[in-house]
């Protein structure tokens, strides 16, 4: 028989197995063994089902279930968690009954989440065939559980994990999963709570962008008057209805109000009538013991009997109608003749028994005021509600978006805020997804996803699964055309229609809606649209892109006067298997963003095209040494930003190995050459100078004088960093006398000049000649010109750490900012925060205060993040000696430990400053020999860079060493000496810190 074809699905996957079966069929008789699995099968099959999953599979011992199956909801990895405690439990309770030792039906689980293929199962792969890491990764946490564990990752609960006593074990290493996991031990339930509630154990977005909604809500109850007004919120999963709910009951006044609140669940194991319920139950004791009714009113009497019962042991005793009046009987007691302010939260899980019951309050409660929250769609019928008073709540625009994420992220990078921000389309739940995601390692800064967020794919796929079946494939064709859909794209891919009717369906679900330009639609959130993508079947997928990117190439076709949009047609052609192709457009992606300066767009197409030729079965000669170019201007992409060029350095090897294979020196030399500006820009300049050197070899070599003069830049460059500094000068000052007369402001052959300037100034600078250190940053910035240019923002922040060095504290604040502001404009992130880090450097010599130091430390973690980067010596130099003057040792052994490790790949240039604040904290803890050990090390690292500032900077930290010793003499002349030194370089500052010593 046929089986029908595999399909996509996002499922919670349970593994439960009886805890020490071996050691249990060892020991045990074959039909006592046999009777335990029973018990455990039967167990399964009664459980598993009441919380709404399926027994895929029962072999041996084990078993399989899925939760969302055939359709997916958004709480489906709580419903897996309750069924395998609810099985243990279960085992247990059968253990004693049948006078079995507890220890011989203990059960161990794993649950884990996200998207599997299933298939119609057999006989032998069981009633549904599951395959995918998933399911592996279920079955590898129940191996690591003990006996009565369950561990689940925290991917597949989310939120709803603080509906259990669970404890984390952050970051577990799995066999088969090349990244580690966060992992919790579930331990059983806590006390039911509202979802807000559980939200805020893990945190909760900032109440930003809502005071309009707030008003308008507070207008809606306003005391004045008796009789009932009704005020309806809606909203889509996750906009934030219930916290603007949580916020407006906080600013009533229970002067005037009764505030009673409650909610839905849409769990099957929810209470009946649970809203009302919520409101009641923290009230039992005193509604069960207010006096009693007039004896004579039999009415009123069972009204209040009714209402213990209801108390004491559920709705489900009473009839509708005598429940109904002990609800609302129980309510005006509550009430005490104040205004009552009902709020009742995700009403669009409300039961038929809630319903009728809303409909007795509000005919027989006055003063009410009634507050409901609830989704959007059909569930807005509610007769009840019919007259209220609406409020449709938005996605937060992206200024309050942005101030959520901040404040979620203290230490988030701009880049990242902005990712967050667009990726969230302003849902605050997108946003706290998103940044947990982020602060807690699951998904790399700068690039957020759903990744680690398995539990929000459940959730949208939960609302795909309402839809109605071709409106579903609407919108997995929409997510395969991209986050946005140009007018026409959905007739000419789907058929003739098709465009109109998602247009008029879907909007009203909330995933898309209208794009910028006429006809255009796009998705709410990257999120969504990443979520039903990942829906559609690898094979259909291949197939709607290579349609889409048909479509494209006839639409383009169509206008000549307009350009291709090659970045879309590499995209769809390189998703539809169409490699060459992919790789031809996005090489024409990257060349119009690289002359556009949009480096990071040009980076991203260079790697399609590089990846798209690396699918191909063999390369051509053509082909390879297209890859030598394609890796070429791959590297141009990383001179400003190398943070974003982690693996980088294998497309210019793989280059290097092409080009030699070919015989081809000149490409063989221009591989090497970006292999060694990598590492120069990575902070390793070891590897960098030993790059250029075989590279200046072999462009000397091919005979390209240009190449030669670039490579002579480079190595004089890395030379710099690796504290070198004659050699440097020397390359630097052939490399730009070379070009020098070929340049023009704002010519590609100036912006290389101009670098090659402030790197010679930045030398000179260390070296203590301050005046040509300025003539050669003049030089850089007029050759510059008016255009902003990353190379800009780069001169600026290494005028900025010269003028540190000098002392120039507001100045290097000022340009260091300046720097960092074009830098960003740019998009450089490298330079964004090391523009950031060094003027805050300037702000704490001035200040010293907390707030500097906490933004020099939150740039250099932008940095080290990625990997480090050139000269982050330097404020690691600075974070040693703030964290030593504000007595926080701790933190400054860790920043020393960083810069050691720095100075190990000869990044030196904050050295001697870490070491002379180092050598101060020993002389204040009583340890002279340290601190000359420390000193000697910095006065070392001085002269091997021959740097007459830190040289004289290093004689100033010796004579209060002779002071501390009371050796007066000595001391003072050493500071003296050093004060001549620093008058002669126009230190003042420093002069002045020798001044007050020497003259002691």
């Amino acid at each position: 028989m046929k089986l029908a074809p595999a399909r996509r699905r996002i499922l919670t996957v349970l593994f439960t197995d009886l805890s020490d079966s071996s050691r249990l069929a060892e020991w045990l008789e074959a039909e006592e063994f046999w009777t335990l699995i029973e018990v455990f099968r039967a167990v399964a099959h009664e459980v598993v089902p009441r919380h709404g999953g399926l027994v895929a599979r029962m072999q041996g011992d084990g078993l399989l279930a899925l939760f969302g199956h055939p359709d997916a909801r958004e709480d489906d990895g709580r419903r897996a968690a309750e069924a395998a405690l609810d099985m243990r439990d279960e085992l247990q309770r059968r253990a004693a009954a049948t006078g079995l030792a507890p220890d011989l039906l203990r059960v161990h689980s794993g649950i884990h989440a996200g998207l599997v293929l299933t298939q119609e199962g057999d006989i032998e792969r069981g009633r549904v065939d599951v395959v995918g890491e998933v399911v592996n990764t279920a079955a590898r946490l129940c191996g690591l559980a003990g006996a009565g564990e369950l561990l689940a990752s925290e991917e597949s609960l989310g939120p709803h994990a603080q509906h259990f006593e669970a404890t984390a074990r952050r970051r577990t290493a799995l066999r088969g999963r090349s990244e580690p996991l966060d992992v919790l031990r579930i331990g059983g339930r806590r006390q039911a709570m509202r979802r807000i509630d559980a939200s805020a154990r893990r945190g909760v977005v900032p109440f930003v962008g809502r005071t309009e909604a707030l008003q308008w809500l507070a207008g809606q109850v306003a005391p004045a008057g008796g009789g009932v007004r009704i005020a309806c919120v809606v909203g889509e999963a996750g906009v934030g209805k219930t916290r603007l709910l949580d916020e407006f009951v906080a600013g009533l006044e229970t002067r005037l109000h009764a505030v009673l609140r409650g909610g839905c669940e849409n769990y099957l194991g929810a209470e009946l009538l649970l809203p009302f319920m919520q409101c009641l139950r923290p009230h039992a004791d005193r509604l069960t013991a207010a006096p009693g009714p007039d004896p004579a009113d039999d009415k009123a009497a069972r009204r209040h009997d009714d209402l213990c019962q209801l108390l004491a042991v559920g709705a489900h005793v009473l009839t509708p109608g005598r429940r109904a009046q002990a609800l609302v009987h129980g309510l005006r007691l509550l009430a005490g003749g104040r205004t009552t302010t009902l709020v009742l939260d995700d009403w669009q899980w409300s039961d038929d028994a809630s319903r009728q019951a809303l409909q007795a309050v509000v005919a027989g409660l006055a003063p009410l005021r009634l507050v409901v929250a609830e989704r959007a769609g059909p569930t807005d019928a509610d007769p009840t509600l019919a007259a209220a008073a609406r409020l449709a709540l938005q996605p937060l625009d992206a200024q309050a978006s942005a101030r959520a994420v901040a404040a979620w992220l203290p230490q988030v990078d701009p880049f990242t805020e902005q990712e967050v921000v667009r990726a969230s389309g302003g849902s605050p739940l997108f946003i706290e997804e998103l940044c947990h995601a982020v602060a807690s390692g699951q998904v790399a800064r700068g690039a957020p996803t759903l990744q680690g967020s398995a539990w929000l794919f459940s959730l949208v796929a939960s609302r795909l699964a309402r839809m109605p079946g071709d409106l579903m494939a609407l919108l997995q064709v929409a997510s395969v055309a991209g986050m946005v859909l140009p007018g026409g794209l959905l007739d000419g891919v789907a058929g003739p229609g098709s465009d109109r009717r998602l247009r008029d369906a879907d909007l009203g679900h909330g995933m898309l809606q209208p794009g910028d330009e006429p006809g255009e639609l796009r998705f709410r959130h990257g999120l969504t649209r990443d979520a039903v993508y990942g829906t559609v079947d690898l094979q259909r997928r291949r197939e709607l892109h290579l349609r889409v990117a048909q479509w494209i190439e006839a639409t383009s076709a169509a206008q000549p006067g307009l350009p291709q949009p090659a970045e879309a047609l590499a995209h769809h052609f390189l998703q539809a298997g169409r490699n060459e192709q992919a790789a031809s457009f996005a090489e024409q992606a990257g060349d119009r963003a690289l002359a556009a300066m949009a480096l990071d767009r040009a980076r991203a197409h260079f790697l399609v095209a590089l990846d798209a030729i690396r699918q191909l079965p063999m390369l051509s000669r053509p082909m390879a040494l297209k890859w030598c170019s394609l890796a070429e201007r791959l590297g141009q992409t990383c001179v400003f930003d190398p943070l974003d060029s982690a693996h980088g350095l294998d497309y210019f090897d793989r280059a290097a190995a092409l080009a030699a294979a070919e015989g081809d020196v000149n490409a063989l030399a221009r591989a090497e050459y970006w292999t060694a500006y990598v590492n120069y820009g990575r902070g390793r300049p070891r590897s960098a100078v030993r790059a250029s050197e075989a590279a200046l070899q072999h462009a000397q070599q091919s005979g390209d004088a240009r190449l030669v003069a670039q490579v002579q830049a480079t190595l004089g460059q890395a030379l710099a960093s690796a504290g070198q500094s004659q050699r440097a000068l020397d390359l630097l000052e052939v490399a730009v006398r070379s070009k020098r007369e070929h340049s023009r402001p704002g010519s590609g052959t100036a912006i290389g000049s101009a670098y090659s300037l402030g790197r010679m100034g930045y030398t000179l600078g260390d070296l203590g000649r301050f005046d040509e250190a300025a003539l050669r940053f003049a030089e850089a910035l007029d050759l510059l010109g008016e255009a902003p240019h990353s190379v800009g923002a780069s001169v600026r922040e290494l005028i900025c750490a010269v003028h540190l060095w000098q002392g120039r504290w507001q100045e290097a604040f000022e340009i260091g900012l300046e720097g960092a502001e074009l830098a960003f404009r740019c998009r450089s992130r490298y330079l964004t925060a090391m523009g950031r880090a060094l003027a805050h450097c300037g702000a704490w010599a001035l200040r010293e205060d907390e707030a500097s130091l906490r933004a020099l430390h939150d740039a250099t973690v932008w940095i080290e993040e990625r990997g480090g980067a050139v000269s982050t010596s330097l404020n690691y130099g600075w974070l040693v000696e703030a964290c030593r003057r504000a007595d926080d040792r701790a933190l400054m052994r860790r920043h020393a430990a960083q810069l050691m490790q720095r100075a190990r790949l000869q990044d030196t240039h904050g050295l001697a400053q870490g070491c002379r604040a180092l050598a101060r904290d020993a002389l204040a803890r009583g340890r002279p020999d340290r601190a000359d050990h420390y000193l000697g090390l910095a006065e070392r690292t001085a002269a091997g860079r021959g740097s007459m500032r830190e040289a004289a900077v290093n004689q100033l930290a010796r004579a209060g060493l002779a002071l501390s010793a009371g050796n007066v003499d000595a001391a003072r002349m050493l500071a003296a000496q050093a004060e001549a030194t620093f008058h002669a370089m126009g230190m003042s500052w420093h002069a002045a810190q020798a001044q007050t010593l020497h003259t002691i």
